[in-house]
């Protein structure tokens, strides 16, 4: 691509694995797909320095310790940490040299993966830290395999790995506190309430009074369990309630406004067409013609 710059040192050890992949026009329009893969053993002048390559790179590391520079920050990177980078954007990145990095590696493109790097950015680092039990040193391992083995089925097995991967990567940086999935009781009370009075007025004062607890700490715990603060959740479950309506009444669009806990039908009519990309009525005339 116009501008890809790349100066480094290819030292790595002999039983290193380096795939290079050539994906289909169908993969290219339609999947995830793997660019390149591997598993390096690292020598002790390795180093990568580039940007501008249309990919992005997600390295686990297995064993030593590595350096990377990307986004005017440089991070040590040790094991079980992953990176997970745009390399479009300036990168350098080089092992330890007395303490040899070792890792397992994808670059992989497809539709919507800068959706997905942008989601995972947002946390800050692009340098996270995985519990033991993860799935995705297995995942990346399993995309190695895949393209060491190819068959008719390669690139839509690892179009689905990748898929895997992403959503467990995401997982990870996004909620590394929440080691358990289940929500407290707590914080499923209030999502009980909302969804149970959405219709009514619903203050975050109101709400977290009712339920003793303090409101900051309500709104960091509500969104750490559920991925949405209070207010986005309330809103969520209105707009919910709202296709309901639309699809299955025919109730007119103020009304049903009213129904779901909004007075003013523009704010109504605004609030569905940013979540839907659809006015109310347009969304009934949809499901209606279908």
């Amino acid at each position: 691509m116009t501008g890809y710059r790349e100066q480094a040192s290819h030292d790595w050890t002999e039983d290193s694995v380096r795939m290079i992949a050539t994906p289909s026009a169908f993969a290219k329009a339609a999947l995830y797909y793997v660019q390149e893969a591997g598993l390096f053993r690292t020598m002790s002048s390795y180093y990568t320095e580039r940007e501008n390559l249309d990919s992005y790179l997600i390295l686990y590391t297995t064993g030593g310790t590595g350096y990377l520079t990307y986004g005017n920050k440089t991070y040590t990177v040790t094991p079980n940490q992953l990176v997970y980078i745009d390399c479009r954007k300036y990168q350098y990145y080089r092992t330890d040299f007395s303490d040899l990095w070792e890792m397992l590696w994808i670059h992989f493109n497809g539709s919507s993966a800068p959706a997905y790097y942008d989601r995972f950015a947002s946390t800050g680092s692009p340098v996270i830290t995985l519990p033991s039990e993860s799935r995705i040193p297995g995942l990346l391992q399993e995309i190695v395999d895949l393209h060491q083995h190819k068959t008719i089925q390669t690139e839509l097995s690892g179009s689905r790995v990748i898929v895997d991967l992403l959503t467990e990567v995401l997982l990870t940086g996004q909620y590394p506190e929440s080691s358990d999935p289940g929500i407290p009781a707590s914080i499923r009370n209030v999502m009980n309430h909302y969804d149970r009075y959405y219709s009514a007025r619903l203050s975050l004062d109101e709400v977290s009074a009712s339920f003793s607890i303090d409101k900051y700490h309500l709104s960091k715990e509500f969104k750490r369990y559920t991925g949405f603060s209070p207010n986005e959740y309330l809103i969520n479950t209105r707009i919910t309630r709202a296709k309901e309506l639309l699809r299955f009444t025919d109730m007119p669009i103020a009304e049903i406004a009213l129904a779901v806990g909004v007075e003013n039908v523009s704010h109504f009519i605004n609030l569905f067409r940013s979540r839907e990309a659809l006015t109310p009525l347009v969304y009934r005339k949809h499901w209606r013609q279908s």
